[in-house]
């Protein structure tokens, strides 16, 4: 049975939009259709719809933390990303003792399991991402030093099957002892790998690109700045374009002109990442609307991915149709998932985010269920 959405304007993802309805198929979109015409469910007049919002780097949300409350923060984060329009998210566990982070990606990976056993009822819970133990001391941020690690493949071997086959993302320094042996592990498990928390110039950069780094996390931070005469491995990424460039677009990890400049320089590859982070516990708070530990250095974000849209548009000055892909093909592209997500195209999974005249998120679909919000007025998608 085909359902009909729309009409309203469609974000597709990839840079382009149309005007139009959506068909959508046993959980697929089975075609784009002309505005006029008869639709099952009509939307309020402005409003937008766009893949699912996606993002790759998150630490929990609500009061759950993926490090401290481990699988029982992820069925929170789904529900709480559904709220946010996103339809996926990869849950990042903080470097812990080694033998405790193996564990946190299991129970990560084993509740994300049972919800897929289930009908939706919020966002996915992608895989997993690492960030940590194989980073520079000299730029940890709040990872403790005394839990970071030299890399090696009999580690990264140990952290690709806690995960049963849903790593995707690691970040590690690629100059720390071992990260070429640890690499090479990961790459042949299609694991993407993200350089941060790193201590690395341009020519480290380059040579990180050449071994099969293909993502910075969080540009700007956790890594030298990126001075004219020395630039730091930021240049390196901006220049290739086999590359994608992480950003917390809250106004404080980055100022905004700097995410316009970013956005000036790397275009399509910018990936929108939010870093949230609830409160891990009494010696963090939230300042000036970012996460600080006591002695005042930067943590996490309290950043909702829709905001991150928002931001994006307001300091790059574009368009919604330019902004959301930051946060939906993208990031897909990012983690391997874009013949899956991140655009409105047939045959592509039926995940989408509803937005009002102002960009307020109305509601989030995955795989053609309602997972939050969509009231019409005289109909409900949920009904």
């Amino acid at each position: 049975m085909s359902t009909t959405l729309g009409p309203a304007f469609l974000a597709i993802g990839d840079g382009t939009s149309t005007v139009g309805r959506i068909a959508i198929e046993n959980g697929r979109i089975s075609a784009i259709l002309p505005a006029d015409g008869p639709s099952d469910y009509p939307l309020p007049e402005g409003s937008s719809i766009a893949p699912g919002l996606i993002d790759v780097h998150t630490n929990g949300a609500g009061d759950m933390l993926f490090n401290r409350d481990q699988g029982n923060a992820v069925p929170v984060a789904a529900s709480e990303y559904a709220r946010m329009g996103a339809t996926g998210f990869v849950a990042s566990v903080m470097t812990a003792p080694f033998e405790s982070m193996l564990h946190i990606a299991s129970e990560i990976v084993d509740a994300a399991h049972d919800l897929e056993e289930d009908d939706p009822h919020g966002a996915r819970c992608l895989g997993v991402h690492f960030e940590g133990p194989f980073l520079n001391p000299k730029f940890r941020g709040v990872h403790r030093g005394e839990w970071l690690l030299p890399a090696s493949a009999a580690r990264a071997k140990e952290m690709v099957d806690a995960c049963k086959g849903a790593c995707l993302l690691v970040t590690m320094a690629p100059e720390i002892e071992g990260a070429a042996d640890a690499m090479r592990v990961f790459l042949q498990n299609g694991v993407v790998c993200s350089a941060g928390h790193t201590s690395s110039r341009y020519g480290d950069g380059l040579l990180a690109i050449g071994l099969g780094f293909r993502s910075l996390t969080h540009a700007f931070n956790g890594m030298p700045p990126l001075i004219h005469r020395d630039p730091s491995i930021l240049a390196a990424f901006i220049q290739d374009r086999r590359t994608m460039v992480q950003v917390i677009s809250d106004g404080y990890h980055v100022a905004p002109v700097m995410v316009d400049i970013l956005y000036r320089t790397v275009g399509d590859r910018v990936v929108l990442a939010s870093d949230l982070m609830p409160l891990p516990d009494p010696t963090y708070h939230i300042v000036g609307g970012v996460m600080r530990a006591n002695d005042g250095t930067i943590a996490g974000s309290a950043l909702r991915i829709d905001q991150a849209v928002r931001n994006f548009m307001s300091y790059a000055d574009i368009s919604f149709t330019e902004a959301v892909m930051a946060a939906t093909h993208a990031p897909a592209k990012l983690i391997g998932l874009e013949a899956e997500m991140g655009r409105i195209a047939p045959g592509m999974r039926a995940d989408l985010s509803f937005w009002d005249a102002d960009y307020g998120i109305i509601g989030t679909m995955v795989g053609g269920t309602v997972v939050h919000g969509l009231h019409t007025g005289t109909k409900t998608l949920a009904s």
